[in-house]
């Protein structure tokens, strides 16, 4: 019997992150043992992925994808749903009715072909109990968040994306932008750079989110300190910038952290949004030079606040290539101002920029220190405020 081509690459895919690259989370738990860098996760050979406990899930893994295999001259059988309960019982959410509902065929695809597996894995079967500081985490409340990020990733191909932007905190965290800025901030914004460097906003979809803390510092990575991530996946505030590499092309090899917020406002400014840069990190293991990373991000930013008509806002060390790029020292200036963090659609928050907690519980709206920055302001807006005030 002739198996569909899908059918065999989800087969195929399986088998390489449940059994090759699999990792017991529900055993090992969360933490700082685990790989910290993608490469290392396909390499197959770390400690986390050797260990007892994680050999014999494999085993277990195998096992139950050739008894799928041995499945297939059966005319009577659904392949693509019984793959579809393979994956959700492979995430550790077997138990869970509503999701197993409405977990789809295109859904179990788009998180295959983005590596989920594991991502998804250490969300569901790890307990989140403390921030890095050692306070109590809300538990169940994080739980839900999993979960309805989990349902919203295996719903279709674009559900999580979709999930993320229309959520009752997610719109609330983007009210006060026009629709056409809504619709600028939610495009997976990519920009071609010289010597082939590119940057992108991920693309459709969204899923390469799941992997982007794994490119520098780990502690925001999903089996490091798992509710690290949450705000970048739950939040439709928090977007990361990717830049990708010719020379190295399984992956994107640098991440900085991209936010909209708004400020508080004080004395005549008005509480306004704010394009929100962080540094620039790059992976770990990939054998390439960063040089023209800040450049080409810095460029991505601009662009993307000249389109959207909203002020860029960069920490200090960067403002000295941010009034490079462009070219006039009119065009930025050094700003102290607090930043409105409005409710967090993940429970949590996590930022050494925004804070001085790493992460921390923020479950309503909150304002931040005054914090130093760098503050570019689009001539477009500086038009339409001329305007307004004649």
């Amino acid at each position: 019997m002739k198996i569909s081509s899908d059918i065999v690459r989800v087969l195929a895919q399986l088998a390489r992150q449940a059994v090759a690259m699999g990792i017991d989370y529900k055993s090992l738990g969360i933490g700082w043992h685990h790989p910290s860098s993608r490469t290392s996760y396909r390499r197959c050979e770390h400690r986390s992925t050797r260990s007892p406990a994680s050999r014999q899930r494999q085993k277990a893994s195998k096992a139950r994808l050739l008894e799928v295999l041995a499945s297939t001259g059966d005319s009577k059988v659904d392949m693509r749903s019984m793959l579809i309960a393979e994956f959700v019982r492979e995430i550790g959410v077997a138990h869970e009715a509503s999701l197993c509902e409405t977990a789809t065929w295109p859904g179990v695809v788009s998180a295959l072909d983005a590596e989920l597996l594991l991502p998804l894995r250490a969300l569901n079967e790890c307990r989140m109990l403390q921030t890095m500081c050692g306070a109590p985490l809300p538990e169940d409340e994080l739980k839900r968040v999993v979960l309805s990020l989990t349902e919203a990733v295996l719903k279709s191909s674009t559900g999580f994306a979709e999930w993320r932007y229309s959520t009752p905190r997610g719109k609330d965290q983007l009210r006060g932008l026009s629709d056409h800025q809504i619709t600028l901030w939610r495009e997976p914004t990519a920009r071609e750079h010289t010597a082939g460097l590119k940057t992108h906003e991920d693309a459709v979809g969204e899923l390469g989110f799941f992997w982007a803390t794994k490119i520098g510092g780990p502690s925001h990575g999903f089996d490091y300190e798992s509710q690290c991530i949450l705000p970048l996946l739950a939040n439709a505030r928090h977007k990361v910038i990717l830049v990708s590499d010719p020379t190295w092309t399984d992956h994107p090899v640098g991440r900085a952290h991209w936010r909209l917020l708004w400020s508080v406002g004080c004395g005549k400014r008005q509480p306004e949004p704010r394009l929100w840069l962080e540094t620039v990190n790059a992976d770990f293991e990939a054998p390439v030079s960063s040089e023209g990373w800040e450049t080409a991000v810095l460029t991505h930013a601009i662009s993307k606040a000249d389109a959207m008509g909203v002020p860029l806002s960069v920490d200090l060390m960067q403002a000295t290539a941010l009034h490079s790029l462009l070219g006039s020292s009119r065009d930025v200036e050094e700003i102290s101002e607090k930043m409105l963090l409005r409710a967090s659609n993940a429970i949590v928050e996590a930022s050494d920029y925004l804070s001085s907690e790493h992460d921390w519980v923020q479950d309503a709206d909150e304002i931040t220190m005054s914090i130093a920055r760098a503050l570019y302001t689009p001539r477009r807006k500086r038009s339409l405020e001329a305007t307004e005030d004649s």
